[in-house]
């Protein structure tokens, strides 16, 4: 092997395991049945990133009780033969690929856990619940203290016993045994509160209960956080007295990050915190250990190649990068790296719509649906009309290439990427770029005929002969009737981003404070410019996820963008943009003025095609307006639909 990402590739040890490369997957929730086994799907799902080149796989939140929060109850049989069958199922298959098998362990998530009517959570201390702060925790007693540790014993023989490779203590996030630990939330006066022996006590049992079942040898790793990000919440050097004490009791290595539920966007990554963007605080680690280090944190391979080569991590854990791409780690071992589909870091599939449907990614609609969704040859090509050369559209292109069919894709403007062109403007939303990037470069590879600046319509000779027409025609910008809006200083969002940045002055006033006009404020504000940003509702990025609500404020405080909300605009001026809210008129000042208003559907010609053509479906915006993963996701059911 002779590539720039070599060190990625280089056998490292925790304890005496060898792991094969320093790949590893980040500990995710997953592919449990109420049984609280590994059902199905989640075999396909861990066996398909073991295959696809990882080095360690991290099963996370394998519950050893179902008695702390009220959510879990449900689950009847955890802690049980049932749960280590499926252990032992999985580590048959993970192991087969060569790669190294690690179960986290779990008590629960405390004072985090989701608020049941009825049912008490659980902490160190009466503690307002995280989820409904109305509502507290009660503290647990020294006898539940003392089970919880018996399970982790329980569970960490099974674990050994199914044939896992390693074991991770899960004291992370601000979840139940971080809770024990920090000060902020235990206030007990018992032996497991007060000073700082008493609130690792739990810890320290816990630790012994799983030590004393799997033998001095075999490598327990320890998650934890180094810094909560918030008030009051601990710190540095406060973590660092941790490393120190658990390395001494014995802890093999340490998987370590930032955040917890009140700072959400460190917990999931925001693009707006950038590539690698724990590297350099959790690397301080290593000033008071000498064990091995994993860390997390938007690492794109370019970034995970920096942090080995400069010793600021051991093992590159990459979470979300593996739902997008499960081949990730052989792309990048046989020198793919072009090929690797890139997450877009929107924390939509992954998390926030994970509570509602099945775990899965946005920009990989196969994502914990490995089988369901596998992508097979057909045995008779057909020719597939695409029309419209966004996310929506080139990724049904893609993936009905993939099946063997002959693909042709128009479109109206003279580069591919529909709003992906503008959405990747900002420098801080380069994953999009890369996906767009991604996405043109399989299309290219699987030679779809691809026919730019041609505008299609139901007459498109070239259409009645497709046996299949894809109708991915995109969304235009609203425009509203506002007086002054035909000024030359005055732009809309998309056209600010794609044309020539010179005519944006020194101080903007965008109106919309929807996802695209936040991003703009963002981006300019970051050049230097003075930005304000106005909207009619009563809070900016409505329609956002919690990580980037955190982010999108976190940054316009850092960045000095004023903020008007329940503010309408009246006109644009010589001076600026008119408005009025409940206090009257005024203007805001402004060298540019760029409208965000949203987008509407181009709903008329998937319409004029589909009346005339049988064979023929609307996908993506041009249907109705959503995010990005929306139009992947349906590009490749359309384009995985054609048999």
């Amino acid at each position: 092997m002779n590539n720039k990402y070599d060190a990625l590739f280089e056998r490292t040890y925790i304890g005496k395991h060898g792991v094969k490369n320093r790949l590893v997957m980040a500990p995710m929730g997953a592919g449990a049945e109420m049984t609280g086994a590994i059902d199905d799907k989640g075999l396909d799902y861990y066996e398909a990133r073991a295959k696809g080149g990882t080095g360690m796989l991290i099963i996370g939140f394998q519950l050893v009780t179902n008695k702390t929060d009220p959510n879990l109850r449900s689950m009847y049989a955890v802690d049980t033969t049932l749960q280590a069958y499926g252990w032992a199922r999985l580590a048959e298959r993970v192991k087969a690929h060569g790669a190294s098998l690690c179960l986290q362990l779990s008590c629960g998530l405390g004072r985090n856990a989701h608020v049941v009517p009825g049912a008490e959570c659980v902490s160190a201390s009466v503690n307002p619940c995280y989820a409904d702060t109305n509502q507290n925790t009660r503290a647990l007693s020294i006898d539940e203290i003392h089970a919880i540790v018996a399970g982790f014993g329980r569970a960490a023989k099974r674990a050994k016993g199914a044939g896992a490779d390693l074991i991770e203590i899960h004291a992370h996030l601000g979840y139940l045994l971080d809770q024990f630990m920090t000060p902020l939330w235990n206030r007990r006066e018992d032996e497991y509160g007060g000073n700082f022996e008493n609130r690792m006590r739990f810890t320290t049992e816990v630790y012994h209960a799983v030590r004393n079942v799997v033998g001095p040898d075999f490598p327990i790793l320890f998650r934890m956080v180094l810094d909560h990000k918030i008030p009051g919440g601990r710190g540095m050097e406060e973590s660092f007295e941790i490393v120190r004490y658990m390395d001494q009791l014995g802890i093999d290595a340490f998987d370590v990050d930032l955040g917890c539920y009140e700072a959400y966007d460190w917990a999931f990554p925001t693009a707006y915190l950038g590539d690698g963007c724990m590297a350099d605080e959790v690397s301080t680690i290593k000033t008071v250990t000498r064990k091995p280090i994993l860390s997390v944190g938007n690492y794109t391979p370019e970034a995970a190649v920096k942090a080995a080569h400069e010793g600021k991590t051991d093992f590159i854990v990459i979470g979300r990068g593996l739902l997008a791409d499960p081949e990730y780690g052989n792309k990048l071992f046989e020198n793919r790296r072009e090929d690797i589909r890139p997450c877009i870091r929107c924390n939509e599939y992954c998390l926030t719509r994970a509570s509602q449907r099945p775990l899965s990614c946005s920009v990989n609609a196969a994502c914990c649906a490995e089988a369901e969704f596998e992508i097979k040859p057909v045995k008779s090509a057909r020719n597939v009309a695409v029309v419209g050369g966004g996310p929506a559209g080139m990724e049904a292109a893609r993936v009905a290439a993939l099946k063997g069919h002959r693909v042709t894709l128009f479109e109206k403007d003279a580069r591919l990427g529909g709003q992906l062109l503008a959405a990747s403007a900002p420098a801080f939303k380069g994953q999009i770029k890369a996906l767009m990037e991604y996405q043109k470069t399989q299309l290219k590879k699987l030679n779809v005929d691809i026919r730019v600046n041609t505008l299609v319509g139901a007459d498109t000779p070239e259409l009645a002969e497709a046996d299949k027409i894809i109708i991915a025609a995109g969304a235009n910008p609203i425009m509203p009737p506002i007086p002054g809006a035909d000024r030359s200083n005055v732009l809309e969002v998309i056209a600010a981003h794609k044309g020539d940045q010179s005519r944006i002055g020194k101080t903007v006033v965008i109106t919309g404070g929807g996802a695209s006009g936040c991003d703009c404020a963002v981006e300019l504000a970051a050049e230097g410019k003075r930005v304000a940003i106005v909207e009619m509702m009563d809070r900016v990025a409505p329609k956002a996820n919690v990580p980037d609500k955190i982010s999108i404020h976190n940054k316009f405080k850092e960045l000095g963008i004023e903020v008007h909300t329940g503010h309408r605009v009246l006109a644009f001026t010589g001076k600026g943009v008119e408005v009025e809210s409940e206090k009257g008129k005024t203007v805001l000042e402004a060298d540019t003025m760029i409208m965000a208003f949203g987008s509407r559907p181009n709903s008329a010609v998937a319409k004029e095609i589909m009346d005339k053509y049988t064979t023929a479906m609307s996908i993506g915006d041009c249907v109705s307006i959503g995010q990005i993963g929306e139009a992947v996701r349906g590009g490749f059911f359309a384009g995985w639909s054609i048999d």
